[in-house]
């Protein structure tokens, strides 16, 4: 294709529309118009999700299509500078073929390549060994002087509005949660210490960027506190005190157990049900990393079940266990249980800064809703947690 790749919904241009169709076997002659609207509004903040719907002259009806381009303004630039845009078109071309679970069919995946991905690791590598105070100066020059140039990047997948949408901020029923567990399982059994994920260098490995972690949740835990303190237990800041002061070595204790395939952002919100075939399509791979299959588990149980529901985690957690045991993999309930708590404290270090800082904007009332629930549903859970046994390491298996 010669046709440039399209920087906003302004450069939607008719001709490369419809090669984009033609990739879907839909005839370019044969339309008449497209239209289009921006979709998930709040529930992405990285990107726009466009629905194509093309119109045929001879009337008849033809699937629509999905577009996800970077989103306008500084999001933007935080996430090219980040890698996102460019770590999905990645996954789409390279590894989606070798995913055990569903994901949306690529159409089309497209983009303006920056750095080489084994030279974006080394540099990753390099900053990795600073001292943590130098790191955030470090970004944001990084992230000033990635935005100087803009980069294009395209991805045309199936369209899943036919499925059911999952909604984070409703949550999901112990049901649900156990089609979710079921596809996340399998996923992780398939990658777990797989050479796969130390050969491909535009997976980031977690132990890479446990600094960078602490230091934006240091930066935005003043702002969190000043406008929501008056809102949580004594409790709850207690907790978000110590994570201050041992964030680092939670995280370093976690970066060292079993690696595999985290997809990074495993929430309802990136799930559609196929309730006929009773399983889900994931979605969205800007995110992906690799790491302990905790994280992961943590964070989609964390956002996921609602208080109504907190009595079925541990059911929850032994039908993940029995799920990778079907798979072929053995793990210890309470080496599973260790990594789901310190994977629930984890997710504070990411929810944080995702609304208390001043670059990546959520922009509607739902994304802010979003976060605040979020909180609200990890500070119930880990209120009675046992910090410094947590930090003493996962109990060692007999």
């Amino acid at each position: 294709m010669t046709d440039p790749i399209p920087l906003t919904t302004t450069e939607l241009d008719p001709e490369w529309l419809a090669e984009i169709f033609r990739l879907n076997n839909i005839a370019p002659d044969a339309i008449e118009d497209i239209e289009w609207d921006i979709i998930g509004e709040g529930a992405g903040f990285m990107g726009d999700v466009i629905r194509l719907r093309p119109q045929l002259k001879n009337r008849e009806s033809v699937d629509a299509l999905i577009l996800k381009l970077p989103t306008a303004g500084s999001n933007r630039k935080v996430g090219q500078s980040l890698g996102v845009y460019e770590r999905e078109i990645r996954f789409y071309r390279e590894f989606q073929q070798l995913m055990p679970v569903r994901t949306p069919r690529m159409i089309y995946a497209a983009m303006e390549e920056s750095i080489p991905p084994e030279r974006g690791l080394a540099i990753i590598q390099l900053m990795n060994r600073l001292p943590i105070g130098v790191l955030w100066p470090l970004f944001l020059l990084l992230n000033w002087l990635t935005s100087k140039i803009t980069k294009r990047y395209a991805l045309v997948i199936e369209d899943l509005g036919h499925l059911r949408p999952g909604d984070q901020v409703a949550g999901c029923s112990p049901q649900d949660a156990k089609i979710a567990l079921s596809t996340m399982a399998c996923m992780h059994a398939t990658f777990l210490d797989n050479k796969l994920l130390t050969e491909t260098p535009w997976i980031i490995p977690m132990e890479l960027t446990i600094k960078l972690i602490q230091q934006v949740f240091r930066k935005a835990l003043p702002k969190y506190l000043q406008q929501y303190g008056h809102t949580v237990s004594n409790s709850a800041q207690q907790t978000l005190q110590w994570m201050d002061r041992n964030g680092i070595e939670l995280m370093t204790l976690l970066a060292e157990q079993p690696s595999t395939l985290n997809h990074g952002d495993f929430r309802l919100d990136n799930l559609f049900f196929d309730d006929a075939n009773n399983e889900i399509i994931l979605c969205d791979w800007q995110t992906l990393m690799s790491g302990p299959p905790g994280i992961d588990l943590a964070y989609f149980l964390s956002a996921s079940i609602t208080s109504e529901h907190e009595n079925e985690i541990v059911e929850l957690l032994d039908f993940y266990a029995q799920q990778l045991k079907s798979q072929g993999v053995e793990i210890d309930e309470n080496a599973l249980a260790w990594q789901y708590q310190a994977g629930m404290l984890l997710i504070l270090l990411r929810v944080i800064p995702s609304e208390f800082q001043d670059l990546l904007i959520l922009g509607t009332n739902r994304g802010h809703d979003l976060a605040i629930t979020w909180l609200n549903r990890i500070f119930t859970r880990v209120e009675h947690f046992q910090l410094d046994r947590i930090l003493a390491g996962p109990p060692k298996t007999k």
